[in-house]
């Protein structure tokens, strides 16, 4: 074969292939696999044109000033280097905990004091913090105290939480008083799920 021919067929396999390994710059969709392998499609589109992706590890690059450019495939690795990097730019999921009190008060159990440790660790561990707490009580008592019961738990529970080094603007506290029990039962041991903050972390 001629070598110049040759020259012009393999160039073009050549870029093709760097374009493969690069990954996208700026603003950018990929298509991914759902979790059963399945893939579906997506349009890219801004007021200067639009590009349809339907195949698994392609990419449409776009930019506020141009149409989005023409899809490309990528390589796997380049796709799950680009996934991992993303994953790591999320925030921590949001947690939940759920610390006990005594009846009729604002204290923790001993078993909660021990949760209140560990999740404090956790708090300190992380760069950003956004904390609720949601007070809540028995049956017992009126709605209006227990109301009241459940907002002082909570505020019990942010007062620790401050004294220990979180920001106070960073915690939420509300009371949802005897609505929403974790148990229905009568019976104390029963009632006793129900005598709780709920700390959401986020």
């Amino acid at each position: 074969m001629n070598t110049k021919l040759m020259l012009k067929l393999l160039v073009p396999l050549f870029l093709l292939a760097l374009a493969a390994c690069s990954a996208p710059r700026g603003n950018y969709v990929i298509l991914l696999a759902e979790e059963d392998g399945s893939v579906g499609e997506i349009s890219v589109a801004n007021d200067l044109g639009s590009q349809t992706i339907s195949s698994v590890n392609t990419v449409v690059e776009t930019s506020e000033n141009r149409a989005p450019k023409k899809p490309r495939e990528l390589s796997e690795d380049v796709v799950a280097k680009l996934v991992a990097e993303t994953e790591e730019a999320q925030p921590p999921k949001p947690l939940s905990f759920f610390f006990f009190f005594g009846f009729d008060s604002d204290e923790l159990t001993s078993d909660s004091q021990v949760i209140f440790d560990a999740v404090l660790a956790e708090i300190k561990a992380r760069t950003t913090v956004d904390i609720s707490l949601i007070g809540h009580t028995d049956s017992t008592g009126s709605v209006e105290y227990n109301r009241a019961l459940g907002l002082r738990r909570a505020g019990r529970l942010r007062d620790l939480l401050v004294e220990s080094g979180v920001t106070a603007s960073a915690i939420d506290i509300k009371s949802l008083g005897e609505d929403d029990p974790l148990s229905d039962g009568e019976v104390d041991n029963k009632k006793a799920f129900n005598r709780r903050v709920v700390m959401v972390l986020r």
